[in-house]
């Protein structure tokens, strides 16, 4: 779901709005609020480079004059590669938890 927000909507509102509605559910389901907010954030950060409204290719684009339709292109390889990423911090918390649990934070 925070992938197809992020498509349309800006991060801070994703983050103000839609948040708060996912933290007690998540909770009550015993999923680890550190987890929940790392995966969340990822998710936002791939929103802010997909299109249509990727505010960082509108950037970029204001800062290098690229094509928005070339970057649009180039773009796809590297959203596989976080989507990827993604699955991996989602579905194995581990590797998102384990430098908090280093720390003696958890």
């Amino acid at each position: 779901m925070y992938l197809l927000l992020g498509c349309i909507l800006d991060v801070s509102t994703i983050m103000l709005v839609v948040t708060p509605l996912f933290i007690p559910t998540a909770a009550a389901l015993g999923i680890d609020l550190n987890h929940l907010g790392i995966v969340l954030v990822f998710n936002m950060m791939i929103g802010l480079i997909t299109p249509p409204y990727g505010i960082l290719l509108f950037i970029i684009k204001a800062l290098n004059g690229i094509p928005l339709g070339e970057m649009i292109r180039e773009t796809w390889f590297f959203m596989a590669i976080l989507i990827t990423m993604l699955m991996a911090l989602t579905f194995i918390p581990a590797l998102s938890l384990w430098l908090p649990r280093a720390a003696g934070m958890l």
